[in-house]
C-alpha cells in the first residue's frame, strides 16, 4: 500500500508487502455493471473478507454482533479522472465499491523511506486505497474496485498508523458466505463468524455488513499533516 516513489510506476503492485496475484479472488468486475444498493445509509458498508486471511486467523475478531475498529480499504480494479464534482460512493451486497473523490496522502514514519499510504478522500469519508493491479492515479479521482479489511492497516502497525483517520468503529450486522460463480456470487448462506481456519474454502466469497457506530467527526486532514494530491 506504501512504495517508494520509484516503485509506484510499476504495474504490479504490494500491499503493506504482500502481493495478490489473482486480483478476481477479490474484485469481481462485470463490463459496464456499478454497485446496486445505491448510496450508503446510516453508516452502512459491506466488506470482503479474504479466505487466506481468515485461513490466517487474522479475521478472528469479525463476529456478529461484535464492535471492531477497522479502516476499509479499496482494492482498485480501475480508475479515470473525476469529471463530476459531486463526490459520493456506492458499495453492493458483495463489497463491490464505485466512488468520486479526491486523492490524498500520508507520509510514513519510517525514517529515510520516502513511502506513502494512499486515501481517497469521498466528501470526508476516508478509504485507505491499494493499487492492485491498477497503474496509481492522482487528483480528484473515480475509482471501482472492492472494500476490503487489511489486518495490516490495524492499530499499532506501521500503515495503519499512517491511516488513523480512515479508521472508525464498526457494529458487525452481518456475514455471508457465498458460492462464487462466473458472473456473480450465488446461495448466500449467513454466519455467526468467520470459518475456522480449517473450515476456510478458497472458491467461496466472504463478506461482513458493517454499520457505523463511531460518528465522530475526523479532526482537519491539514493538521494531521496529510497531503492534499487534488489539482489546484
Amino acid at each position: 500500500m506504501a512504495k517508494p516513489a520509484r516503485a509506484r510506476r510499476k504495474r504490479e503492485r504490494t500491499v503493506a508487502g504482500r502481493h495478490h496475484e489473482d486480483t478476481g479472488d477479490l474484485v469481481r468486475r462485470t463490463l459496464g455493471r456499478r454497485a446496486g444498493r445505491g448510496e450508503p445509509r446510516d453508516g452502512d458498508v459491506t466488506v470482503q473478507l479474504l479466505p487466506h486471511l481468515i485461513a490466517s486467523g487474522e479475521m478472528s475478531a469479525v463476529v456478529v454482533g461484535r464492535e471492531i475498529e477497522v479502516a476499509p480499504a479499496i482494492y482498485t480494479a480501475g480508475h479515470l479522472p473525476a469529471l463530476s464534482e459531486r463526490e459520493t460512493w456506492t458499495v453492493d451486497e458483495f463489497g463491490c465499491f464505485d466512488g468520486r473523490g479526491a486523492l490524498i496522502t500520508a507520509p510514513l514514519e519510517n525514517g529515510g523511506c520516502s513511502c506513502r499510504v494512499d486515501v481517497l478522500d469521498v466528501d470526508g469519508r476516508l478509504f485507505p486505497v491499494n493499487w492492485a493491479a491498477s497503474v496509481p492515479g492522482d487528483g480528484r479521482l473515480w475509482v471501482e474496485g472492492a472494500l476490503y479489511l487489511d489486518p495490516e492497516l490495524a492499530s499499532g502497525t506501521e500503515h495503519g498508523e499512517a491511516v488513523a483517520l480512515c479508521r472508525r468503529r464498526y457494529l458487525v450486522r452481518e456475514i455471508r458466505r457465498y458460492r462464487r460463480t462466473a458472473y456473480r456470487p450465488a446461495d448466500p448462506v449467513r454466519l455467526d463468524a468467520v470459518p475456522a481456519p480449517d473450515d476456510v474454502n478458497d472458491d467461496a466469497v466472504y463478506v461482513a455488513d458493517l454499520r457505523l457506530v463511531d460518528d465522530v467527526a475526523a479532526p482537519s486532514l491539514a493538521a494531521e499533516g496529510v497531503v492534499d494530491r487534488s489539482p489546484g
